[in-house]
């Protein structure tokens, strides 16, 4: 399966807030179920795919993509589940069970590879109410000019780098980086009279995130660890909550 051009990925806003620097939000990639059609078009012509919906025993919806394989003349079948989404429920529950059933014959597994985007909001991108960060209809992260290769990922808008990540150093923000504690796995170190403490928007915080979600070590464990506030390890759950949508 070919890997998805820049186009065909969705850059969403995960979580929100202010440190130091100011106001911030991570950024998720995603891919969306007419994209999944054109892959399975383009790759398989659309005589060789299909798809099914049913409920299991639950009453959770259930997609399966079957492809036909020519080799051995029979139809092979991936199947996952959906949720439904905030705003039509329906529709949104048979569109995520498609999504899934896309990521299991193949369709844009690499998003798996990209880690949460940390990007610096500018003034008139965000607003706050009620003690909490919001954006507004002026922070479009699709309309900057992407690039994702092998060795990194950036992007730009008109007046400049927003965001510059290198794959397996971690994703950060431009003008967020910071020097990192010389952080090793995190199930490696040892805990001391005193721990590093973790920051919501640092190296650090991204690459304890990805330990958890890459089912390598937890929360619990990191917190014997390092030093995590209540906050930042709200902040932790809502962003592995959000990963795990994408597959």
């Amino acid at each position: 399966m070919r890997k998805l051009r820049v186009d065909e990925i969705d850059f969403r806003v995960g979580t929100m807030g202010k440190s130091t620097n100011g106001a911030y939000c991570t950024l998720l990639a995603y891919k969306d179920a007419r994209v999944d059609m054109a892959v399975l078009d383009e790759v398989y012509t659309p005589e060789l795919w299909q798809n099914e919906y049913r409920r299991d025993s639950k009453g959770v919806l259930q997609c399966g993509i079957g492809i036909y394989n020519k080799a051995i003349g029979q139809w092979v079948w991936k199947w996952s589940n959906g949720t439904e989404s905030n705003t039509e429920k329906e529709k949104g529950e048979y569109s995520d069970a498609f999504k899934r059933a896309g990521f299991m014959v193949g369709i844009g597994r690499e998003l798996y590879d990209i880690p949460t985007l940390f990007v610096n909001l500018k003034t008139g991108e965000f607003f706050e109410k009620d003690g909490k960060v919001r954006q507004t209809p002026k922070f479009k992260p699709n309309e900057w000019n992407w690039e994702i290769t092998e060795d990194h990922v950036k992007a730009s808008d008109a007046n400049g780098q927003r965001v510059f990540a290198s794959f397996g150093r971690g994703f950060v923000a431009s003008k967020v980086q910071q020097a990192p504690d010389q952080l090793a796995k995190p199930i490696a170190a040892k805990p001391s009279k005193e721990k590093v403490v973790i920051k919501f928007g640092t190296p650090q915080f991204d690459q304890i995130v990805e330990w958890i979600s890459e089912k390598e070590g937890t929360i619990e464990k990191a917190k014997k660890a390092y030093s995590i506030s209540d906050e930042v390890e709200d902040e932790i759950k809502k962003i592995l909550m959000l990963k795990s949508e994408i597959g």
